[in-house]
């Protein structure tokens, strides 16, 4: 198991690309759109499996369109989600089940890129466990070439690392996932990721309020 991507949220996209460019070896390229969603986005590969997609309003989308918690973030910008890749999806369904976890069903979908590719994924989440966006969502990419291989390297993942007032609960579901990620005490809920790139280390962490995570 391992990181597949990081999802960076600001309300004005070309802002978040220049804080990604500013920051890492390479600036981010364009992704696309998503529609119906009202964002776009723009991708950097931390590696041949990881990368950091970065999501922002499409001002050609009507405002309406975009999820009521991302509309509620203003301007405000931070790690939304993220999700995990490297897994059997069939095989951790079951492996939550017998955790006491609810999954969801294996979800696909896809979509056609800039260039005219087509982007299908798979995917599996488990809900109603109570810690919002510190639990990642799981994908599997299928036929389609990995997103991170396409886009520009901008550096390394270092760390991630999940802050929460009951770190033994959240800890026990990471464990029932197979998630190795390290799990701190504190006040109040968040993750801190730490990127690498010639310009130095940088520490991307949540919204202040914890978003609720991509729920499937």
């Amino acid at each position: 198991m391992r990181v597949d991507h990081l999802v960076w949220y600001g309300a004005d996209l070309e802002a978040g690309q220049r804080f990604f460019a500013e920051r890492m070896d390479s600036a981010p390229t364009y992704g696309g759109v998503h529609p119906g969603e009202g964002t776009g986005n723009f991708l950097l590969s931390l590696s041949d499996q990881t990368y950091v997609e970065i999501l922002g309003r499409d001002p050609a989308q009507p405002e309406a369109s975009l999820d009521a918690e991302l509309r509620a973030l203003g301007s405000d910008s931070g790690l939304y989600h993220w999700a995990a890749g490297g897994a059997d999806l069939e095989e951790l369904r079951d492996r939550a089940q017998r955790a006491g976890l609810a999954g969801s069903e294996l979800v696909t979908g896809g979509r056609t890129l800039p260039n005219g590719n087509w982007l299908g994924w798979k995917l599996f989440g488990v809900k109603n466990h109570g810690f919002g966006a510190l639990v990642p969502f799981f994908i599997d990419w299928m036929e389609s070439a990995h997103p991170a291989k396409t886009t520009p390297r901008g550096g390394s993942l270092v760390s991630v690392e999940a802050y929460t007032p009951a770190p033994r609960q959240l800890g026990e579901i990471y464990q029932a996932l197979g998630l190795d990620i390290a799990v701190h005490e504190a006040a109040a809920p968040g993750l801190a990721v730490t990127v690498e790139s010639r310009r130095g280390r940088h520490t991307l962490r949540t919204f202040d309020k914890l978003p609720r995570g991509y729920v499937i």
